[in-house]
């Protein structure tokens, strides 16, 4: 399925009545694109007649923090950080006051990772990719989506490989990036402070070995010939997975660094993935959720009582105790050592984005509706 992703922003005030624009060119139509589309696609709608191009322009300053749309949140360090509509970031001490941050663009903000303390980044629509030294109090932007569509294609231009593998990723930055830079990136992960993955919309994949100095686009070294939506990618050991539409978790292998295709046997889409202790789970659509206990050769469902999409998880304690909470409010917990998830309905119906463990009895949880915590649950089981 192709789609045009059309840019689109407002400068009114976020509602929760929001419109989501979108033109669907041609036929893969299955619900988990449709549904992943909807939790991940841009929070505003441009309804002025001059557009304004939201990579042009800062965040403006707004007020009630924890009441807006936000999309993610993690650590940094003993600071959490939460990002979300219109350019916001915000960062707290203890969950409950929030400060914001300046941002440079206003573009939706989706998905984040601090690998240290002090150093993290941000992606999002338009191909945006942020970066802060100082615990998310500054941000820089360190690419857009105008800036990768004319450097991916010098780099695939000068890149000696088989011409097979040089032809399709010429034809996929073209085709992605042929309506500006609309494709959103949907998230982050680094190893360290200099080497990172981002991953988004039809295949993107770029990685950097200086922190986001440069990015290199890696369309040649990962097994998706169909360019599926990149939706979370995580490192959990000394491996590294992405989740995929379709069942489809890719795989690096360190020795070709290139990403593999495992199929998990199911066939919709994930949209995360979570390690707790050796294992990986991967979850996302109707509630679907999956895990490996061997580096991904084998998976196996879980049980849960929901049939409603799952869209983030914690770990939760060294026992293998884990959270996943989903589009309505929920939370379900679990532990490596069942296949049973337990649901715990939340405070009231909130659409979940995000999810971090504060301090082993608090969750703090971010959603369309604001961000709220939640008391931890574990299971009594224990391997």
């Amino acid at each position: 399925m192709q789609i045009m992703w059309i840019r689109i922003a407002s400068w009114q005030e976020m509602t929760m009545s929001t419109v989501f624009h979108r033109v669907y060119l041609s036929a893969r139509p299955k619900p988990a694109q449709f549904l992943m589309l909807l939790m991940l696609m841009p929070l505003s709608l441009y309804t002025h007649a001059e557009f304004r191009d939201p990579l042009d322009w800062p965040a403006h300053e707004i007020t009630r923090l924890a009441e807006r749309p936000t999309q993610a949140v993690a650590k940094a360090g003993e600071i959490m950080v939460a990002v979300g509509a219109q350019g916001l970031i915000a960062t707290s001490t203890d969950g409950n006051q929030w400060t914001q941050s300046p941002s440079p663009v206003q573009s939706d903000l989706l998905a984040l990772h601090f690998p240290t303390p002090e150093k993290g980044w941000i992606v999002g629509h338009d191909g945006v990719i942020l970066h802060s030294k100082d615990a998310g109090v500054s941000w820089e932007k360190q690419l857009d989506g105008r800036l990768a569509g004319e450097r991916f294609t010098e780099h695939y231009a000068g890149l000696q490989i088989e011409p097979e593998a040089l032809e399709a990723a010429q034809s996929a930055i073209s085709l992605n990036y042929a309506a500006g830079p609309a494709l959103p990136l949907l998230d982050v992960w680094f190893a360290d402070a200099e080497r990172g993955f981002v991953v988004g919309s039809f295949g993107t994949l770029a990685v950097t070995s200086d922190g986001g100095e440069t990015w290199e686009p890696w369309l040649h070294r990962i097994d998706n010939e169909e360019l599926l939506n990149l939706n979370a990618i995580q490192g959990v050991g000394d491996a590294v997975y992405i989740a995929a539409e379709r069942g489809v978790v890719f795989k690096l292998e360190p020795q070709t660094q290139r990403f593999e295709k495992i199929e998990t046997g199911y066939d919709g889409s994930f949209f995360g993935l979570l390690g707790v202790g050796d294992s990986i789970i991967a979850y996302g659509l109707s509630g679907a959720a999956y895990r490996s206990d061997d580096e991904g050769l084998n998976w196996m469902p879980l049980e849960g009582p929901s049939s409603i999409s799952l869209t983030a998880g914690a770990t939760l304690s060294d026992e293998g105790d884990f959270v996943l909470v989903n589009a309505r409010g929920d939370m379900l917990f679990g532990n490596a050592a069942t296949d049973v998830l337990q649901l715990k309905s939340g405070k009231g119906y909130a659409r979940y984005t995000g999810v971090i463990s504060l301090d082993g009895k608090r969750l703090l949880i971010t959603s369309l509706e604001g961000i709220r915590s939640e008391a931890v649950q574990t299971l009594s089981v224990r391997r």
